[in-house]
């Protein structure tokens, strides 16, 4: 009687690297999707946070300070000591963990440096430091009895690299002109009376990213993201 030898399949070494292969390949076209789309819903993410808990802090402020128009503002415009007595008086009790770097403070220097709000030292203004890495700074575009500008700079990973306006570096802004009061909002003062999203997809085009280069669409981009649920999406020009 004779038996047959049932012999076991076995992929050969050249099937073996050409499935590797074609793993690898694969891999290299997905990853990259797959990178850009997490770092897109980070930054959604850190940017609605920030600007809720900013709203929630200037409206916390109001209920033990009063209204917004009847606080004490920096009366010279970016003085650092100024703005960071504002903030560590009315905003730094209600935004959980937030560490200081103050102007002159060498170990912020690298940071300050990021934030286009010019000067170094004594001369840069305070950034203010949240748990999770982001930061923020702001300046003030005029203020007086009666009316204030303040112009926030939200960088979602601070010291990360690339820090450039609209790809990690985002404007808020608070405005109090007699009884026209805006607490906390995405964007800037040329963004207020938008509300056509093809219009601020056209205007955050337009507005680069230098923070250095003065242009009349500054904030166009944070508003888009707000305006859109605070999601990026395909058609936004600078994060890919």
């Amino acid at each position: 009687m004779r038996f047959k030898v049932q012999k076991n399949a076995a992929f050969t070494l050249a099937e073996v690297l050409v499935t590797l292969g074609i793993i690898g390949i694969v891999a290299a076209m997905t990853l990259p999707a797959i990178s850009a789309h997490y770092r897109k819903k980070e930054i959604a993410v850190r940017l609605q946070k920030f600007s809720s808990t900013m709203q929630n802090a200037y409206n916390r402020a109001t209920i033990n300070y009063g209204p917004i128009q009847n606080w004490q503002y920096p009366s010279k415009q970016n003085d650092p000591d100024q703005i960071n007595e504002f903030v560590m008086r009315y905003l730094f009790p209600y935004l959980q963990g937030l560490k200081v770097c103050e102007a002159g403070d060498n170990a912020c220097e690298n940071i300050q440096k990021n934030t286009f709000t010019g000067g170094t030292g004594r001369n840069a203004m305070p950034v203010y430091i949240f748990p999770d890495g982001s930061c923020f700074t702001l300046i003030i575009g005029g203020a007086s009895e009666t009316s204030v500008a303040m112009h926030y700079m939200f960088d979602y990973n601070c010291l990360g690299k690339p820090n450039l306006l609209n790809i990690d570096i985002f404007n808020f802004v608070t405005r109090v002109i007699g009884n026209r009061i805006d607490l906390f909002r995405a964007g800037d003062w040329q963004t207020y009376n938008i509300n056509d999203r093809d219009t601020l997809l056209e205007y955050c085009k337009a507005s680069g990213t230098d923070a250095n280069v003065s242009s009349n669409y500054k904030g166009s981009c944070t508003r888009l993201l707000e305006f859109d649920g605070w999601e990026i999406k395909d058609d936004y020009p600078w994060i890919n």
